[in-house]
């Protein structure tokens, strides 16, 4: 379980991409850190349908609110699309796990 959630928390971190820059650079180490914590509470507490939910919040995050603000900019419509292949490869994944 534990190598599930450091890896949880890597691709979560290469996910950041999607919110502008600046948010990043002020906030990204805080969110990794909070997303880690949740992960480990989350599989406490539910095993790995917990890690399960917790992604599907954090996907659902990642695609409502930091792909429309990125998409504003138009030099990353490109970096969207890399996200929801991701996405797809983390819903694959986490099929395929529980």
């Amino acid at each position: 379980m534990e190598f599930l959630i450091r890896w949880s928390s890597w691709i979560y971190g290469c996910l950041l991409i999607a919110y502008p820059r600046e948010l990043r650079r002020r906030f990204g180490a805080d969110v990794i850190e909070v997303f880690e914590e949740q992960l480990c509470e989350a599989a406490m507490q539910c095993g790995r349908s917990g890690i399960v939910s917790l992604w599907c919040t954090a996907l659902w995050e990642l695609a409502s609110v930091a792909v429309p603000s990125r998409l504003e900019s138009t030099t990353l419509i490109a970096g969207a699309v890399s996200f929801l292949v991701s996405s797809a490869i983390a819903w694959v994944f986490f099929r395929s796990v529980g």
